[in-house]
């Protein structure tokens, strides 16, 4: 699902010159020829690493997902922050759950710079957990660890499973809204869970889109959503770039039962 809002204007501008995409069936690849910004006070975003949690082990991709097409790979960085953000479309006719999404980052010669594919990530920087049928949904790394110049990022999407029927909770965002805090740029907002159970560990996965592309992005992590249309639960999320001008689009995405 999505949601849009006039973004307002913003400092902490990126700049990224020489995109190349480079599309295929589940893998895309963008470079950059360079990745600057503005400072920015990074030291307060290390709060965030407290949505990293132990999964149970590596990512496995298995063969090429072919019944997902990967667009819109973009590499961001800014205040001492580097993100990875891709929207996912199902093209198949059924529901896709547990969807796996492989993440390389490169710098000056190719060389590897980060990759999702370790254990001890919290399981959204690893997974989609619902891609529905003929419907963009975005998908964000945004703890892409490291110190070096980052050039290009390349995704891949493995198999997951087919939902069954009925098995997809209803969540929706509202409220949403760009503010700053110290300098930063932030989106604020709600979701509420519409379904009779109570999810847990919700990702919340945010995109500022200008003329057509990502110029920011985000996530943030619920801890837990009660069920039955209670109360909003408000979200928010530290973005990497700059949304000025933007419009804000967001995926909320709930586990399937």
């Amino acid at each position: 699902m999505s949601a849009e809002d006039p973004a307002e204007q913003m400092s902490g501008a990126v700049l990224m010159r020489g995109l190349v995409l480079v599309a295929g069936c589940g893998v895309l690849s963008v470079t950059a020829t360079a990745c600057e910004s503005t400072e920015q006070e990074s030291a307060k975003l290390g709060a965030e690493d407290h949505q990293s949690v132990a999964s149970e082990g590596t990512i496995r991709l298995g063969g090429a997902n072919h019944d997902v097409r990967v667009s819109d790979v973009t590499l961001l960085s800014s205040g001492g922050r580097t993100a990875v953000a891709v929207k996912l479309t199902g093209t198949s006719t059924r529901t896709q759950v547990d969807v796996p999404v492989g993440v390389s980052v490169t710098g000056a010669g190719g060389k590897e710079l980060y990759s999702n594919d370790a254990g001890g990530l919290e399981p959204s920087l690893q997974h989609v957990a619902v891609l529905a049928p003929n419907r963009g949904e975005w998908w964000v790394d945004d703890q892409v660890l490291t110190s070096k110049t980052a050039t290009g990022a390349h995704v891949s999407v493995g198999t997951g499973a087919v939902a069954r029927p009925g098995s997809i909770p209803a969540l929706s965002t509202s409220e949403v809204h760009l503010s700053q805090q110290s300098g930063l740029n932030v989106i604020n907002g709600d979701v509420v869970n519409h379904s009779s159970r109570t999810e847990n560990r919700v990702p919340v996965f945010a995109v500022a889109v200008r003329a057509g592309k990502v110029v920011a992005a985000g996530r943030a992590v619920l801890e837990a959503l009660p069920g039955g249309s209670s109360a909003p639960v408000p979200f928010e999320i530290f973005l990497v770039g700059n949304p000025a001008g933007a419009t804000l689009e967001l995926t909320v995405s709930p586990t399937a039962t």
